[in-house]
């Protein structure tokens, strides 16, 4: 995504890898977008660049998916949950950062031509992990897989980040209304506006 690190130079010299570069640089989500269209496989993981995976994360987590009916994994968890659409509310931020997520490829098709992608520069986990969730459920489990690097840059130290939740679970409403054509699952996202009437409630009460 034209990084003006030295990324380019180090993936140009790894072997194993296929090296996709924007001329510009137009965010997260543009970035995964652009790699979706070439992906081939039927499992995706999006891994931060301040993150590191184990050796066993893509041998666990695909057979979660493979041995689970659900469109997306999600490891480093405090228990072993499935959810759905019946058994949580829509817009709750259940899911651990990008890294710790792995998709079943073919829920992510409906973004490939998606265009307002300036909404996720930055943090586009949580809209499509609720992509995937409403298209087929999701499955944490408590295996640590991923090593997270703490930096002061971190989304989740940045100063108001209760509000900037709020704003992007309105964001991921409005968006997601665009994607998702099935009408019981739309009448839960437009209902799911409550929960952030009640977040708003109990942080000022």
């Amino acid at each position: 995504d034209a990084s003006k690190d030295s990324s380019i130079a180090i993936l140009e010299n790894t072997d194993g890898i296929k090296l996709i570069k924007h001329s510009e640089n137009k965010g997260q989500l543009a970035a995964i977008i652009t790699g979706l269209k070439e992906a081939k496989g039927d499992f995706i993981s999006i891994i931060d660049s301040d993150d590191t995976i184990n050796t066993e994360y893509a041998n666990i987590l695909i057979n979660k998916l493979k041995t689970n009916n659900v469109s997306l994994v999600n490891c480093n968890c405090k228990k072993n949950k499935l959810l759905t659409t019946e058994n949580t509310t829509f817009g709750g931020w259940y899911w651990s950062p990008m890294s710790c997520g792995m998709f079943k490829k073919e829920v992510l098709n409906c973004i490939l031509e998606y265009k307002n992608t300036n909404n996720w520069k930055i943090c586009p986990d949580k809209f499509l992990f609720n992509l995937a969730f409403l298209q087929g459920n999701s499955l944490l489990i408590t295996d640590n897989l991923v090593n997270k690097r703490e930096h002061e840059k971190n989304a989740g130290k940045r100063k108001g980040r209760f509000f900037v939740n709020i704003k992007n679970n309105l964001i991921i409403r409005k968006e997601t209304l665009k994607i998702i054509q099935n009408k019981d699952l739309r009448k839960k996202i437009i209902q799911s506006y409550t929960y952030l009437i009640n977040q708003l409630i109990e942080k000022f009460l």
